[in-house]
């Protein structure tokens, strides 16, 4: 009887992990004041020390940097807007 029940719950596992959808990227996106490329290359130059990030995407007009992560990397928005504090500290989370 034990045999049978180890080879059910190991069938049932088996199936809730081919359930599981592969990790989507994450979007983060921050309101960030800048004025000038200076500004665009120094955010852009700390977002680029983190680990994970794929895509950095910096319109200076709107002062909107979206982050975008790689699939296999989880990165926490606090992680992000830390490292652009470090030289932009009024930046936030952008709202929508």
């Amino acid at each position: 009887m034990a045999r049978m029940t180890m080879h059910v719950l190991t069938r049932k596992a088996s199936r809730s992990k081919s359930r599981l959808s592969p990790l989507s990227p994450k979007r983060i996106e921050l309101k960030v004041p800048m004025c000038c490329e200076g500004c665009e290359e120094n955010v852009r130059g700390e977002l680029t020390l983190l680990e994970g990030v794929k895509e950095i995407d910096i319109d200076v007009t709107t002062q909107k940097v979206i982050v975008l992560s790689h699939y296999d990397v989880h990165l926490e928005p606090c992680v992000v807007l830390n490292a652009v504090k470090k030289v932009k500290h009024r930046a936030e989370l952008w709202r929508n």
